[in-house]
């Protein structure tokens, strides 16, 4: 109103007024008459640039910060063509000069109009990736949590396991050979005033029967007192020390492939299968070298547990594939060789049910490869974190 003169300034002003009306209703009406009321301002603010000049290009600008935003991503560049062209239109009899100054005003509006939408759309992305990420964040504690309660399960479970096969091993090793010993004592006595040398024979398997059994009540007091921490591959290396140490027997430890800190379960697994597999070797083998070799994948651990011990298997390089099989009277368990019909027993079932048992627990699997030397494999699944997650 100022730089030009009208004819009737209050009809001007009336035109200004509907044009910010147009405006604040874009604003207040829902998203389905965005696309109705961007159209309208417009048209409308191109007839205004049309009615009163040039400078009503400017005010006309203010429409696409209106129609930038609608969806799909074609329409807005829609609606910039047809407002492009209705303002052309509109300064069509003017100087080239205005033209140029109009069509270049709107191109350096609508640069100025699409660096701003896409620095908010860079905005709400960042906003969006954060609340993934702190979603991500509780998830993996909830699943951290979990595999710690796993962890601790397993392990109780483990513990709850040795207990009662230690209370076994009192009652079926030591409780039984303590009455023999009884016996052959009261028999000791009935002969010796008759015949001493038997007698004295006798006193002497007696004494030999307590040293035995003095020698399984403090292994089995070892194992109550020693309760390890396990921290992966090292508690095996420990656990092959304490055995050579122990027994005198010759012990080698190998690792294959890359370590990577496993889960306190597979941790458990691992170190309850080879002291079991270490124990029976030694007991009913009567082995002098005991191995591990320990392999690392990207998809699993395994962990074969070696020794130069005798075994009632037949010794063909086949290897046992631990099923279900059959709990018999006499604590053995049987076990299919792969390929094969024939079963054959296997010695210690209480013992080869617990290392079944564990192993599958965590989705792993459990073989015995009878060739010399006698090999017990206990093989794990690595589950990375978005799997469990």
């Amino acid at each position: 109103m100022y730089v030009q003169e009208y004819a009737n300034n209050g009809r001007f002003t009336l035109h200004l007024l509907i044009l910010l009306l147009l405006a604040t209703l874009g604003a207040r009406l829902p998203a389905r008459f965005t696309a109705a009321i961007a159209a309208a301002e417009m048209l409308y603010s191109s007839w205004l640039c049309f009615r009163y000049g040039s400078l009503m290009a400017l005010p006309s600008l203010s429409a696409l910060l209106v129609y930038s935003r609608l969806r799909p991503r074609p329409l807005p560049y829609l609606f910039a063509g047809i407002h492009l062209a209705a303002l052309n239109a509109a300064v069509m009899e003017a100087s080239p000069l205005i033209s140029a100054w109009v069509n270049l005003t709107f191109l350096l509006a609508a640069v100025l109009c699409a660096q701003l939408h896409s620095a908010g759309r860079g905005k709400e992305e960042t906003l969006h990736l954060y609340d993934e990420l702190r979603k991500k964040h509780f998830e993996l504690d909830e699943a951290r949590s979990r595999i710690l309660q796993f962890a601790s399960q397993v392990e109780n479970a483990a513990q709850a396991e040795e207990r009662v096969r230690i209370s076994r091993q009192l009652h079926d090793d030591i409780g039984h050979r303590l009455i023999r010993v009884k016996m052959m004592m009261e028999a000791a006595l009935h002969t010796l005033p008759s015949a001493p040398e038997a007698g004295m024979t006798m006193m002497g398997q007696v004494r030999d029967q307590l040293a035995e059994c003095m020698d399984d009540l403090r292994f089995a007091v070892r194992r109550i007192g020693r309760g390890p921490q396990l921290e992966g591959a090292y508690a095996l290396d420990r656990l092959l020390e304490e055995t050579g140490r122990d027994t005198g027997i010759e012990t080698s430890y190998t690792v294959e492939g890359a370590p990577y800190p496993l889960y306190p379960s597979l941790q458990v697994v691992l170190y309850k299968n080879a002291r079991e597999a270490i124990t029976n070797g030694l007991r009913h083998g009567h082995a002098t070298s005991v191995g591990i070799k320990l392999r690392y994948s990207p998809s699993e651990v395994t962990m074969e547990i070696s020794n130069n011990g005798k075994t009632a298997m037949e010794e063909d390089g086949s290897e046992i594939a631990v099923s279900d099989g059959d709990n018999r009277d006499d604590g053995t368990r049987s076990g299919r060789l792969t390929g094969m019909n024939e079963e054959l027993p296997l010695a210690g079932g209480m013992g080869l049910r617990g290392m079944e048992e564990r192993t599958r627990l965590v989705g792993g699997t459990l073989r015995i490869r009878t060739a010399y030397p006698f090999t017990v494999i206990t093989t794990l699944p690595v589950y990375k974190q978005s799997e469990i997650i």
